[in-house]
Parts: structure tokens; sequence; C-alpha cells
């Protein structure tokens, strides 16, 4: 065999590989969920959690931070295979069971109009008492039949320093009232849960995670 035609076969095979490489790259994973606990019982803001929620699982790219020394650093942005479905064949995707504790609802007192009337039922408000939220998250890969291992659970506690403040503790509410960042929860709770699923694939490696700006990891339960 000639050298030039060695070569062409060579170009030829390393062009072919490299085909099947972007292709592999390019892979959408499925995911489904397989349990929800914890989103808001209000409508309207359910509807902005779960809205944002899946706007983020659909988003490209996700942003990652690096562990340096004792600080974590902004990565650039990574391509993001998964791809969140109503139904899907279990030996192809991926299932998430995730469970969110949110701060306790706030609730105002309503004063008697007199003295003889019966004790008006207290008035709940959107409003919550912290600015807090955790996150419990479990990835299951692709199975065939019985054979699904559940993943392991993964928690996140988080605040969001920027919700803003529309109640001044007193005695009655010493903690205040926050105006809750529905939108943002919805896009945490979807990247920590990403970071979940990329943990579980093995593309991540441990000294990274998911950026999930502007909530602020905390260790302890907010």
């Amino acid at each position: 065999m000639s050298a030039r035609r060695f070569g062409f076969g060579a170009a030829v095979a390393l062009l072919l590989g490299a085909g099947v490489a972007h292709a592999a790259e390019k892979t959408t994973l499925v995911v489904t969920l397989h349990s929800f606990t914890g989103a808001p019982a209000d409508s309207a803001s359910r509807d902005v959690f779960m809205n944002a929620f899946e706007q983020e699982f659909d988003a490209d790219q996700l942003s990652w931070q690096l562990h340096t020394g004792d600080i974590w650093k902004h990565l650039e942005e990574r391509r993001n295979p998964f791809r969140l479905v109503d139904l899907a064949s279990p030996d192809n995707a991926w299932t998430l069971d995730i469970t969110i504790g949110l701060p306790p609802s706030v609730v105002i007192a309503q004063n008697k109009q007199k003295s003889s009337d019966p004790a008006p039922r207290p008035r709940a408000t959107d409003f919550r008492a912290s600015r807090g939220l955790t996150i419990v998250a479990a990835a299951t890969a692709p199975s065939r039949g019985d054979d699904a291992t559940p993943g392991e659970p993964v928690r996140f506690a988080v605040f969001f320093p920027d919700a803003k403040r529309v109640v001044v503790p007193s005695y009655k509410l010493p903690g205040g009232a926050y105006a809750y960042p529905w939108d943002e929860a919805g896009r945490c709770v979807a990247r920590a849960a990403l970071e979940v699923l990329h943990r579980a694939k093995d593309s991540v490696d441990p000294d990274e995670r998911a950026d999930l700006s502007p909530a602020v990891r905390t260790e302890d339960t907010p």
C-alpha cells in the first residue's frame, strides 16, 4: 500500500471518528420526573416556579463552579445534554425524585370587630417566613425491567440573599416576612437536579458543582 493511499485512509478514519465523537457529544439524554414533592400550593406561585424549573432544563448550557483553595470560582458554561420529558421508556430515560422544603407561609391574625364576635380565622398569605430552600434530589439511570437501582439522594440547602423583606420583624412575627422569589427558586431546583444527574452519570469532577446563583449554598438548614 502506498504512503499516499495510507495517508488518505487514515485521514478518512480520523474524520469518521471525529464525526462519531461529535454525534455522541450531541446525544440528548431524556429525563422523567418520578416524583416531585413540596411545590407551592398556591396555583399562581406554583405556575411561576414550575415554568422556571422546566425552562432551566430546556437550556442548552449550564454554568459550573470549580473549587480552588477555599473558594468556588466560576467556570465556563457547558452543554446540558439532559432534557425533561413527560413520558419515556424506562430503559431509555433517567428518572428524578425531588423533594423541596419551603419556608412556612406567613399567617396574619385577624382582629375582632367586636369583643362579642367569634375569633376570625387567620389569613394566609403568599409571603414566607424566611428566604431559604432545601432540596433533596436522586437520579436513577435508565434500566430494563426491575433492574433499576435507585440513586443516592443528594441534599442542598440554599437561601436567596436578594429576596425582599416586606414585613419587618415584630413580636408577632419575629422573622418578618419575605416576598419569595419563585422564579429563582424554580431555576435553582432545576440546576441542583441537573448537578445530581451529571454526578450520577460521572460526567463532572468531584471538585466541580453547578452554579446555583443567585441562590447561596449553606451547610445549615436556612
